[in-house]
């Protein structure tokens, strides 16, 4: 891993960080589609505090592919002009258009705006609890923030096709691809604060267990190749920095 440019070619380049959820959506979704692509991990964080990188410590090069510094980025060229796309969920719409086939979305419409107002809801209201229950605490605080976690759990159950195998039913699709990575690291709630994935919400365990087992997802659950350490191991070391409320991270900033 490492802050040095890129060669961006015709070919997609994935600008990514192996713990990222957020990088994660992508990676999948590009497994998914089965389009060429070169995986570029990008050092996001100091190895020596351990500590993300402030804008202003953020090189040039990147800076130009996303002015925000994060991961994902896609970048590719054509003809002399790069391109670049940032934001998980908008870079796995334009995977949908720079190839339509296999697709992700469904074909109808209204099915597809169901599919697109499950991710939103997920997007806007766990995502930003999933950081806030780790980064506060205030115990009482972290109580109310895993009761609004069960609650979004719950609206989840009863959304999530019954008979499966995924999220939506027979077909793998774009919601799987958005919710996998913050499912993949319930157990990190589980470790730091106590509680994972209500009981009675069987339909979306059985759901957890099948879809995570896919080759597309399976794919992308590698850790740092500096670390000897098992993937779960070194998100757990990873998300540490949330749970101590020492992470300055955006997500930590924008979600506590």
């Amino acid at each position: 891993m490492a802050l040095e440019a890129p060669v961006i070619g015709k070919q997609l380049t994935l600008l990514s960080a192996w713990f990222c959820p957020f990088a994660q959506r992508t990676w999948i979704a590009l497994n998914e589609k089965g389009v060429p692509y070169t995986l570029h991990e990008v050092a996001i964080k100091n190895p020596k505090t351990g500590l993300w990188h402030q804008i202003d410590e953020k090189p040039g090069w990147f800076l130009k592919l996303n002015p925000l510094g994060k991961v994902p980025t896609l970048a590719y060229k054509e003809a002399d002009v790069t391109h670049s796309v940032y934001e998980s969920n908008i870079c796995d719409e334009f995977l949908e258009d720079y190839q339509s086939a296999p697709p992700l979305f469904a074909s109808h419409p209204v099915r597809k705006a169901q599919e697109r107002t499950i991710i939103d809801h997920f997007s806007s209201k766990f995502v930003p609890l999933f950081y806030r229950v780790l980064v506060r605490q205030d115990k009482e605080q972290q109580t109310e923030v895993a009761k609004e976690i069960q609650e979004q759990l719950h609206w989840l159950e009863d959304r999530v096709d019954s008979k499966g195998p995924y999220f939506m039913g027979k077909e793998f699709s774009m919601v799987d691809v958005a919710l996998l990575p913050w499912f993949i690291r319930l157990f990190i709630l589980e470790h730091y604060r106590g509680f994972g994935l209500p009981a009675e919400c069987q339909r979306l365990a059985a759901w957890q267990q099948r879809a995570s087992k896919r080759q597309s997802v399976v794919d992308t659950c590698t850790g740092s190749e500096e670390s000897k350490a098992i993937y779960h191991e070194q998100l757990l070391q990873h998300y540490s920095r949330y749970a101590d409320a020492s992470a300055n991270s955006t997500s930590a900033h924008d979600f506590k």
